[in-house]
């Protein structure tokens, strides 16, 4: 049965709900995966730089080869889901992670490399999201925390025939104030991300 991950975060300061982790169980947990012979796991991260780096390398080593990899991060300042571009060689050390930890340098690793391409259609993803009435945008800005962090290490330990895929959501809009808000709800982002699931799934079948 192939597999593929779907990630997500638990709460850090400022986010003490992190929606990224209820979606991620709810599409992990989705029955039609099994039906259509899949087996998708999904994976909550802690938000904390050193535990993340630990749990991929964990993952890489234990010999997975996911077919993809769907993660999922919060935004809270956004108004759309953004599917992200890319991954950077950077990080804030200034800001906490929900440890209580910041990085000691400005660099995730001591390399001369300053960016890793994700790997998956973009434009394709945007407009599968779009479909499902939600907004949605190409991101070249994954931000300096532990997300970059994660999509960074990520790329990095995955073999290079994985499709990885960072989308950052919105906070969710509240059912009740819809016309004055317009983020989506968390179900029209679930619904939205079983789409873009569906999507690499299929890509994942043409390229076997």
């Amino acid at each position: 049965m192939p597999c593929a991950l779907i990630t997500g975060f638990g709460p850090f300061p400022g986010v003490p709900r992190n929606p990224s982790g209820v979606l991620m169980r709810r599409l992990a947990s989705t029955p039609r995966w099994h039906r259509l012979g899949w087996n998708i796991n999904g994976v909550l991260f802690p938000t904390g730089y050193s535990v993340v780096s630990r749990m991929i390398a964990e993952h890489a080593e234990a010999g997975q080869r996911p077919a993809f990899v769907v993660m999922l991060g919060v935004a809270a300042r956004t108004k759309w889901l953004r599917v992200e571009l890319r991954a950077k060689n950077r990080v804030s050390i200034h800001h906490r992670d929900a440890a209580g930890n910041r990085p000691a340098t400005f660099q995730l690793e001591h390399s001369p490399a300053v960016t890793r391409l994700g790997r998956h259609p973009g434009a394709f993803l945007v407009s599968t999201l779009r479909a499902r009435q939600v907004p949605a945008r190409l991101s070249r800005d994954t931000g300096r925390y532990v997300c970059n962090a994660a999509y960074w290490q990520m790329l990095g330990a995955m073999p290079s025939s994985t499709e990885i895929v960072f989308v950052h959501i919105p906070m969710p809009a509240r059912a009740g104030i819809l016309k004055r808000d317009p983020r989506p709800t968390l179900a029209a982002m679930e619904h939205a991300l079983v789409a873009l699931v569906d999507a690499m799934i299929r890509r994942a079948r043409i390229n076997r």
